[in-house]
């Protein structure tokens, strides 16, 4: 696996950890929701050979404390991807958000328009319509200030997290490592700032920034994921020439080895401006 190095940078109160390596121009990669920048080890080898990866643990994620005196808002943390890119001396990059941050990704976009050049938005959060109801109805269920505490000690017992995710978010066939790396990350997030950062997040709306802008924008989307609602998703960009909403059928919100290949072929498609593989040449 490609070595990224580990760094630290001030901020906020605090440090924000960040890996970087590979070759290239800069790709800046933020993770979703109780994550870290091991999410994207599985993409660690192939992008690093075309990129200059940047990949932080937003505050209160990973091994990057909770911002003091602040809240968690997408814009709050994509000032502290900020700091990591001038700490790391990276000017201009492409950007890259997983699920929940897609939200940190398009306001680092809106931060520096004229420094980013283009983005990868996986399972993208970019308006509250485009949300599953029903994920809606869970968030605000489990974030309500009374009920929020014990859902906090509960998502920190392996068996009850594991059921919940399969059942509710995943689905079943997870990489049991990938399955491992997320609730070690879960027992290291800080609740506060991800209460904060999941209650803004769900409620910004980024459609008329993407419809608005030029920039290449290549979003990647399960057929079966159970937090964005694809359809919807399909008819929100359709008019919007410059996004490539790529649908990778037989797939769900959890990564599997095979679901890891297709979003690799893709990504590295767009990031050469090479047309994206079709559906049949990124079958598992």
């Amino acid at each position: 696996m490609a070595q990224l190095e580990e760094r630290f940078v001030s901020h906020g109160g605090g440090r924000v950890r960040y890996l970087v390596g590979g070759s290239g121009p800069a790709l800046v990669l933020c993770h979703g929701f109780l994550g870290s920048a091991e999410n994207f080890e599985a993409w660690f080898d192939e992008l690093a050979r075309i990129r200059t990866l940047l990949i932080p643990d937003l505050p209160g994620c990973g091994a990057s404390p909770a911002l003091q005196g602040a809240r968690h808002t997408a814009a709050r943390l994509a000032v502290a991807v900020d700091a990591a890119c001038a700490d790391a001396g990276v000017e201009s990059f492409d950007v890259g958000g997983l699920c929940l941050g897609a939200s940190v990704a398009t306001s680092l976009w809106r931060r520096r328009p004229a420094d980013v050049t283009r983005l990868v938005l996986h399972t993208p959060l970019v308006a509250p319509a485009l949300v599953r109801r029903r994920f809606h109805v869970q968030v605000r269920g489990f974030m309500a200030p009374g009920v929020f505490p014990a859902i906090t000690w509960l998502s920190r017992q392996r068996v009850v997290s594991d059921l919940y995710k399969r059942l509710l978010v995943e689905g079943d066939n997870v990489d049991n490592a990938a399955a491992e790396m997320n609730f070690r990350n879960q027992l290291r997030a800080d609740p506060r700032a991800l209460r904060e950062w999941i209650l803004d997040g769900l409620a910004r709306d980024d459609v008329a920034l993407l419809r608005a802008s030029a920039k290449p924008v290549l979003m990647i989307a399960a057929s079966d994921d159970r937090i964005v609602d694809v359809p919807l998703l399909r008819r929100a960009v359709g008019g919007m020439r410059q996004v490539q909403l790529a649908e990778v059928a037989d797939a769900g919100h959890g990564w599997t080895e095979a679901y890891v290949r297709r979003q690799l072929e893709l990504i590295v498609a767009f990031l050469e401006d090479r047309p994206l593989p079709r559906p049949s040449a990124v079958a598992a």
